[in-house]
């Protein structure tokens, strides 16, 4: 079942607040200015949080003194679902298991992960 923000992609600023926003909500934009550890424009993320609440990510909630606060209107692993399937589609026909080849014979895997992913296969193994 496709979920309502499927259609919806996340580009790196906008991940970069949501991020924020999940760690610490309800927030405010001046807060999550503070919490990105780059230098940004409050008046770049101010866009950002509206570009975020347009596409459905992010709610406001309220307001402490003048400053509206902000929470996420979808949790991190639907977002993470739908990301994973867009990058399965955009760069590897569909295919997740393509996806995770790619990923776990890359150099970029410690044997600590690759340790996990065992386990976590084998968990997934004896419930089906």
């Amino acid at each position: 079942m496709r979920s309502k923000f499927d259609k919806f992609l996340l580009t790196a600023p906008e991940a970069e607040v949501i991020n924020v926003i999940w760690e610490d909500s309800p927030i405010t934009v001046a807060k999550i200015v503070e919490s990105i550890p780059r230098h940004l424009a409050y008046t770049t993320v101010m866009t950002t949080v509206r570009i975020l609440e347009e596409k459905g990510f992010v709610v406001q909630c309220g307001k402490r003194g003048r400053a509206f606060l902000y929470r996420a209107a979808v949790d991190r692993d639907q977002a993470r679902d739908s990301m994973s399937r867009e990058v399965a589609n955009r760069f590897f026909g569909g295919s997740v298991k393509s996806m995770l080849l790619n990923l776990v014979q890359g150099d970029a895997i410690t044997d600590d992960d690759l340790a996990e992913i065992k386990c976590l296969i084998n968990q997934l193994e004896g419930e089906r």
